[in-house]
């Protein structure tokens, strides 16, 4: 699986059965790693700013999550024919990782993980989750880092699915790398909220036409739309200066 530099991170030029291989594979090192699918929102603000440049530098693993960063890696010859959409990805390994792979999920509230969990057992029967944790809905202290390390490395999972705002959560993974023995970290985002059935994903034809971002800004378009405008624009402005300064 090889990869392709977009606004100057390397995404790997993945399908969703590769990408399930590679996290088997990462799950065996005896080490934290680091999985981020990345949209238009996390290769802009990559670009536009070094210090979580250097952040998405340390990501074991960085994947193609928008329809936008496909076309951009098959302008470049990848040939990709989907997306590697982070909740479909969570679901889709889940689905295929049973008993005795082991699962943590970190992220969201006690009722969005009470619903998640009834949602992943009707999809893998023979899911093994190990432990949910809901942190506060505050900036983390030392002493809450403490305690969500030992709680996570006591369970000893081999995937560990994260789901926090915005860029905080790919900062928190590789903030805390060192904290923990082993597993896989996940950044996904929304998936917690999409899978257990709070809120609803975008219509496949919008996705395939890469209008997942219409569909949620047309359900909260107050607070997305600001941010849009921001990171849509400030992709295709940086890609667009790449394509040119690489033609002239």
């Amino acid at each position: 699986m090889g990869s392709v530099q977009v606004l100057g991170t390397p995404v790997a030029c993945a399908t969703y059965d590769t990408a399930l291989q590679r996290i088997k594979k990462l799950a065996r090192e005896p080490r934290a790693t680091a999985v981020c699918p990345s949209n238009t929102h996390i290769l802009g603000e990559a670009r536009h700013n070094r210090e979580f440049a250097r952040v998405l530098a340390r990501f074991d693993l960085v994947l193609p999550d928008g329809m936008p960063v496909v076309w951009a890696l098959n302008f470049r010859g990848a040939g990709l024919k989907d997306r590697v959409y982070g909740p479909y990805f969570m679901q889709h390994a889940l689905r295929n990782t049973p008993k005795p792979w082991r699962h943590f999920f970190f992220g969201d509230s006690e009722a969005c993980l009470a619903e998640l969990r009834r949602v992943l057992v009707q999809l893998q029967p023979d899911i093994e989750i190990v432990g949910m944790l809901s942190p506060p809905f505050r900036p983390f202290t030392e002493a809450d880092e403490t305690a969500f390390a030992d709680t996570i490395n006591r369970a000893d999972p081999d995937f560990v699915w994260v789901a926090l705002p915005g860029v905080r959560m790919e900062q928190w993974i590789i903030d805390n790398q060192a904290r923990y023995r082993r597993g896989v970290f996940l950044a996904v985002g929304d998936a917690f909220t999409l899978l257990s059935g709070r809120r609803s994903f975008a219509p496949a034809w919008m996705q395939r036409m890469g209008l997942t971002w219409l569909y949620r800004l047309s359900k909260e378009p107050l607070r997305l739309g600001p941010r849009y405008l921001r990171y849509h624009s400030m992709f295709v402005a940086y890609w667009l200066w790449e394509v040119l300064r690489e033609r002239t």
